[in-house]
């Protein structure tokens, strides 16, 4: 039995098709599975050699994990990892274990829903590192499957050469040198093919339901680089129907169904956008360190050799030397129309300009610069390349031609061989591989009988692994973090294993908390890879109450309060109930130091939440505020000698050391009670400060950047006078008049006895929530020892929920006249209009799925119903 098309006549030609002979059917039908199999397998199988003949993780000691590989992804991973075998102190939507409790579920559609994201679970978890890898690995590998299957619907031609220009897209210069590093990204090279091949089913009339899936499934794995694949896709489609003979009522159908479909998709897709956008709205804002995207118009075209790697930024935009060529070539492939070359020339010298131009950089990158790599969209330049490189290939360049686009490589190599990104490996690819390839596709285009032509497109292949790999390969040579100093091991070395150990003995959670600690381990979230409920937490998604409520009670952070890090003075810790804290030990070894500490939940009577003396608006008042008690002496401080400059009416102006000598330490001294314990909070501090009798010190403030934290200096001695002297690393600080604080340590003991006498009688906690029994009739202000960002809620006795108060910074609870338990649970902000997001978008789907079926129900039914004879008319008097 034959249908009718659905797709009207005149679209057809927009496909850019050619009707297939009978006789070749079955032959490309074999091959439709094989290529893209064959790609995944080239690509995969390029990238792990450049990494082997170098040594790099996992196939030798050079460490891969760098940066935010190292900081973020793995411990998010191993968190994943925790979550997969139940042993995680949280779930999906909220985090305990990381800054002394954080909202998660903006983290997770973050980093880690890649599909492949999944596959930690089955390796052991200190090899979280290995799952990693393959995550990237295997995007790669799908990215160049779907590519090969795009590429034919753009254009009829060889599977096997589109194989091969898909394995320089799946491994272009962005995913070896920035994807890689940030795997969740890599999803994008899987993204811009497969939103290819949906746009492709809207220009044909097909599989609308399928389409919209393919969208939603991009958007859900990553929204980031599925919104710059989205832009991308939309280019060529646009680009592909301007190309078609067919008239605008039909572009206009396909725009309709491409626009319905991507709608459909960012409905279903709706959590994501919509958690992580608001995530992001209520994050710390980091649009004070954005990275400039000015890029040097020869640094730019540099940047299409294979195997560059740029000191400062630029868009790392190689898709290997066969894409290159047939780039070049393409002004001069008269099979192709005029028209055409034309339209695809302009594709992709506007897209590469909109690159460097801030509006429209801005556009690619979701309306705002990243504070970090400003080039993220450069995989879509990438993509670009390899269309257009096929597009020429599809209808096989004359000789003439392909040495025309030789000579522009060659042009091309003496206008930048002596920039810095063009190292000795991009030259040798750029003239001895350039060279292999032009003259392989010279004899292929000379019409060939077919052994030969096998022949000729097996050493076209040879050429592309080989130069593939060896670009990977000087990328990781020059790459290597070892240039920069010793290299130290990533994650759960013996080392981690036994911190993990002694953390497991000492955790009482939820009755307290075991800290990590500060100065074990070098990621910026250790409390994801050793356990624990610590404060180390590095994510973009730290909330701004998080972040401040933190930092105003003495915690210090960096990259713009995006990296919380450890409480190290007592009062903090006492605040967040932490009981056990990790400390080092000599070489690989680590103890565990625990202090006594109040519960999760404690009382603040009525009226405790004031400074007890403290200069107003100091940390020293803020923390007795939040504590309910009086700890703290903040004496005066005097200059005693060294370099100063005036007094101002907040501190102290210091001088930038000019040598090593002593002479060069500028002295204050403050008169303290004998015994106590002396502190410092100088948050804009970058320097190193010296105690009496104490250890040196190092304060990296940098603000806005890099807030200091509490430091202890030395105890005070038993003449109640104590100094303790700063070196200034920049002139022009200022040291607060109110810098030192004196901590009674009895008055401090004192005050957590009380809080754990009035405190929770019991405390519960489950993924996301938390409920505590309290004292019969206690009145004043529940106090849980973790910030209050939005999205929690909390009762009283099982009342209404209501949004809890911010108590210096801490979630507070109301009591009332008198309450015997209380219970919060945090709900992420704009899941539940995501979820709403959801629903619409599969109504949407099984109105399209029951249209067809309902309309030929309906076509059956009137066909074989009878005909009703009409009734007589009555006459206009009823009779």
């Amino acid at each position: 039995m034959t249908t009718a098309s659905t797709t009207p006549a005149s679209a057809r030609p927009a496909a850019g098709r050619r009707p297939r002979s009978a006789n070749t059917a079955g032959g490309r039908n074999l091959h439709r599975p094989l290529a893209p199999l064959a790609a995944a397998l080239l690509s995969m199988a390029a990238y792990a050699a450049g990494l082997a003949a170098h040594g790099t993780y996992p196939f030798g000691p050079a460490p891969r994990a760098v940066n935010d590989l190292r900081h973020q992804y793995v411990p998010f991973h191993t968190y994943l990892w925790d979550l997969q075998h139940g042993t995680a102190q949280g779930d999906l939507f909220f985090n305990w274990q990381s800054g002394y409790g954080v909202g998660f579920l903006g983290d997770f559609l973050t980093y880690l829903t890649n599909p492949f994201s999944w596959l930690t679970g089955l390796f052991p978890r200190e090899h979280t590192e290995f799952s990693v890898f393959l995550v990237s690995l295997f995007s790669m590998g799908l990215a160049a499957a779907l590519m090969t299957v795009f590429l034919g619907r753009l254009r009829p031609g060889s599977p096997w050469l589109r194989a091969l220009l898909a394995t320089g897209y799946a491994v272009c210069g962005w995913g070896v040198v920035e994807g890689t590093v940030v795997p969740m990204w890599t999803w994008g090279l899987v993204a811009l093919p497969l939103l290819g091949i949906a746009a492709d089913w809207a220009l044909t009339g097909r599989r609308w339901v399928l389409g919209s899936l393919a969208v939603a499934l991009c958007w859900f794995a990553n929204f980031y680089t599925a919104a710059m694949a989205t832009i991308a896709a939309a280019l060529v489609l646009s680009l592909r129907l301007l190309l078609a003979d067919t008239d605008w009522r039909t572009r206009g159908r396909v725009l309709w169904r491409a626009g319905t479909m991507t709608g459909t998709g960012l409905l279903l897709a709706a959590p994501a956008v919509l958690v992580c956008g608001l995530a992001n709205a209520q994050s710390q804002p980091t649009d004070r360190f954005v990275v400039s995207v000015a890029t040097e118009p020869l640094t730019y075209l540099a940047m299409l050799l294979p195997g560059t790697l740029p000191k400062y930024p630029a868009p790392n935009v190689f898709a290997g030397i066969l894409a290159l060529l047939l780039v070049l070539t393409l002004p001069f492939q008269s099979k192709v129309r005029v028209k055409e070359r034309a339209g695809w020339s302009v594709l992709l010298l506007l897209t590469a300009a909109s690159f460097v131009i801030t509006p429209t950089a801005k556009l690619w990158q979701g309306m705002t610069l990243p504070h970090g790599a400003p080039f993220r969209e450069s995989f879509v330049l990438s993509g670009l390349m390899v269309m257009a490189a096929w597009i020429c290939l599809a209808h096989m360049p004359r000789p003439r031609a392909l040495l025309g686009g030789a000579g522009l490589l060659g042009v091309l190599v003496l206008l930048t061989y002596d920039l810095q990104p063009v190292n000795d490996y991009a030259l040798t690819l750029a003239l001895l591989g350039g060279a292999a390839v032009t003259a392989l596709l010279v004899l292929y285009a000379r019409g060939l009988r077919r052994p030969a032509r096998i022949a000729v497109v097996g050493l076209l292949a040879a050429s592309v692994f080989g130069s593939t790999a060896y670009a990977v390969y000087g990328i990781a040579v020059l790459h290597d973090p070892r240039h920069r100093g010793p290299a130290r091991a990533q994650t759960m070395t013996e080392l981690g294993e036994h911190a993990r150990a002694a953390l497991a003995r000492q955790d009482a959670w939820p009755a307290g908390r075991t800290d990590p600690g500060a100065g074990v381990f070098v990621t910026n979230n250790d409390s994801m890879l050793v356990g624990g409920q610590g404060g180390s937490y590095y994510s973009s998604y730290v909330s701004v109450e998080t972040a401040t409520g933190l930092r105003d009670l003495g915690l210090g952070y960096r990259m713009g309060g995006r990296h919380l890090l450890t409480a190290q003075d007592p009062v903090l810790q006492a605040l967040l109930g932490i009981g056990a804290v990790l400390e080092p030990a000599g070489k690989d070894r680590v103890t565990v130091r625990t202090t006594a500490a109040p519960p999760l939940v404690t009382v603040r009577e009525p009226g405790s939440d004031r400074a007890y003396g403290a200069p107003a608006g100091s940390v020293w008042a803020r923390q007795q505020a939040a504590l309910g008690a009086k700890v703290y002496t903040v004496p005066a401080l005097a200059h005693a000698g060294g370099p100063a400059g005036e007094r101002t009416g907040s501190g102290f102006t210091l001088r930038k050391a000019q040598g090593e000598g002593l002479d060069q330490w500028t002295t204050f001294t403050a008169r303290c009670t004998p015994g106590a314990r002396a502190f410092l909070y100088a948050p804009g501090l970058y320097g190193v400060v010296r105690g009496e009798n104490g250890p040196k010190q190092g304060f990296l403030g940098d603000p806005p950047l890099v807030s200091a934290g509490m430091k202890e200096l030395a105890p005070v001695p038993a003449d109640g006078r104590f100094s303790f002297a700063v070196r200034a690393g920049k002139d022009g600080q200022v040291l607060p008049g109110d810098a030192l604080g004196c901590l009674d340590a009895g008055a401090l003991d004192a005050r957590v006895a009380q809080l754990k006498a009035t405190g929770a009688v019991s405390v519960g906690t489950g993924g996301h929530s938390i409920e505590a029994e309290l004292p019969k009739g206690s009145t004043g202000t529940a106090v849980v020892a973790t910030t209050a960002p939005q999205g929690w809620t909390c009762s009283v006795d099982g009342g209404p929920s209501r949004e809890p108060v911010s108590y210096q910074g801490l979630l507070g609870i109301p009591l009332g006249g008198g309450a015997d338990r209380v219970s919060c649970a945090y709900t992420p902000p704009g899941l539940k209009a995501g979820l709403a997001g959801t629903a619409l978008g599969s109504l949407a789907l099984a109105g399209a799925l029951l249209h067809p079926t309902a309309r030929r129900r309906l076509t059956a039914a009137r066909s074989s119903t009878p005909a009703r004879p009409r009734a007589a008319a009555l006459p206009r008097n009823g009779t």
